[in-house]
């Protein structure tokens, strides 16, 4: 057996067995002590969570189909109050980062279609030149900058934002991710 079959299959019994009975992919996180559990350089109505937090869910969804619903079970003694703080802190700071993608995509459309529009404005004006003066430098000028517009245009449409739909994919995940608390004592860390 290939490597990459043995990889696959390696991945679909990981897959397998962090989904729990209800068809969650459960991450579990151990939460640090109070003193670390939010970022230092967070306050008032800035006050977010440790990004260690963040990376560490990030990094263990990442494998995780974005079709999957996530439930994240925070090990430690949380009292009730924090722990809707948590909850809250946790779907900004997701909020936020999928209009930061929102954005992203926006900016793409728009790239994509001024290149489109500026590149076969190009391409028209080296038609025009070509056949209407003799100027073949200034022809030749014109056919790279429209074909690269083009090729750029091309490039922020099938690469660029399929990638970016893919990291919207996995924000909407987070957002819609389901969040227990676990005492220390219950926990099996």
């Amino acid at each position: 057996m290939s490597k990459n079959k043995e990889r696959m299959k390696e991945l679909v019994k990981y897959a397998e067995e962090i989904i729990d009975e209800s068809g969650y992919a459960v991450i579990d996180v151990k939460l640090p002590s109070e003193d670390e559990l939010y970022d230092p350089l967070s306050t008032g109505n800035n006050l977010d969570l440790n990004p260690a937090i963040y990376d560490f869910i990030d990094q263990q969804a990442n494998i995780i189909p974005s079709k999957v619903p996530l439930k994240i079970r925070m090990h430690g003694d949380v009292a009730e109050d924090r722990q809707e703080e948590i909850k809250r802190l946790m779907h900004r700071h997701y909020m936020m980062r999928s209009y930061d993608v929102t954005w992203d995509f926006a900016a793409n459309f728009r790239k994509a279609l001024f290149l489109i529009i500026f590149g076969i404005a190009v391409l028209i004006i080296y038609f025009l030149v070509t056949v209407l003066l003799n100027n073949p430098l200034f022809a030749e000028i014109l056919s790279i900058v429209g074909s690269f517009s083009l090729w750029e245009a091309a490039n922020a449409i099938l690469l660029d934002r399929p990638s970016l739909k893919r990291s919207r994919d996995a924000i909407e995940q987070n957002i819609e991710q389901v969040i227990e608390f676990v005492p220390f004592s219950d926990a099996r860390v």
